[in-house]
């Protein structure tokens, strides 16, 4: 009993050591491809509230959670909060093929023009830095560029934002 209980204490810290961040960290500032193709920093965001959001286009469940972000999108894209100017999401692909990236883009249409991916899936260095696991992954990031929620659905966004 008593080494199983040593067991499950060395697997939980393990599981926390390379676990995601936490709500109070910050995510490691990266560029990332805005409107009209320009190159932009996370860190340029300061001041606006962010959802950096992890997906890839054969990840159907990281895909139909991303597409229920657009209406929420055009809600509080331009909305001045009390301590924030804008609402921004910046997808982050895991995907390796740009042409079927490209395709799942064109079909899924989203609004927001700010999107990442390196094509090296899994063993991009961003993936590795932001300590994704798994997709649909994504990170509430606030005007001040610390984390206020982790992997939030439709529902839980819109009541978090409701409430800035």
């Amino acid at each position: 009993m008593r080494l199983l209980k040593l067991f499950l204490l060395l697997c939980l810290t393990n599981f926390a050591a390379s676990g995601q961040f936490a709500i109070g960290d910050t995510l490691p500032n990266f560029s990332y491809e805005g409107q009209f193709a320009r190159e932009y920093q996370l860190k340029e965001l300061k001041g606006s509230y962010v959802l950096v959001n992890y997906w890839a286009s054969w990840n159907e469940e990281s895909r139909r959670m991303q597409i229920s972000f657009i209406d929420l999108y055009g809600r509080y894209k331009d909305r001045r909060f009390k301590q924030g100017r804008k609402f921004y999401i910046i997808s982050v692909a895991l995907d390796d093929n740009p042409e079927i990236l490209d395709l799942a883009l064109k079909k899924d249409n989203l609004p927001w023009k700010t999107k990442y991916c390196d094509f090296k899936g899994w063993k991009s260095p961003l993936i590795l830095q932001s300590k994704v696991h798994q997709i649909p992954c994504n990170y509430l990031i606030d005007s001040q560029g610390i984390i206020i929620g982790i992997n939030l659905k439709k529902d839980q966004l819109e009541e978090t934002l409701r409430a800035l």
